[in-house]
């Protein structure tokens, strides 16, 4: 099947039009109705939605843009955290490569020199 074989069979495709089944468009126009008065299609109320959480989480959740950019946030700290206390090889060697020095520090220093007696 070459490519002018497709274009041709698309244009025929084209061309044929199928009518619409009887009464689609008055069932389509009742639903569009009924959706927008609050009820199905048979006029029935639609049940009441969930109530909304209230409370001081909602609150802090709602100011970083809903519980799912909270969820990243929160995900972002505790692996920057956790960077920055594992501190892993390569990212030694890596700043290392970057500063062009090779400087570390003692983030959690040993209890030595509290327990050193000093005259």
């Amino acid at each position: 099947m070459t490519e002018d074989d497709l274009d041709d069979l698309f244009a025929v495709a084209r061309s044929e039009t199928l009518p619409a089944p009887v009464g689609l468009m008055a069932r389509v126009i009742s639903d569009a109705e009924a959706e927008l008065l609050g009820g199905d299609a048979l006029g029935r109320a639609q049940p009441r939605g969930r109530r909304q959480a209230t409370g001081l989480f909602t609150y802090l959740a709602g100011l970083f843009g809903g519980t799912g950019a909270l969820a990243g946030m929160v995900t972002a700290t505790v692996a920057g955290f956790w960077l920055g206390f594992a501190q892993p090889a390569p990212m030694s060697i890596m700043s290392a490569a970057l500063t062009g020095t090779s400087a570390e520090i003692d983030m959690m220093p040993g209890i030595d020199a509290l327990l050193d007696e000093a005259p």
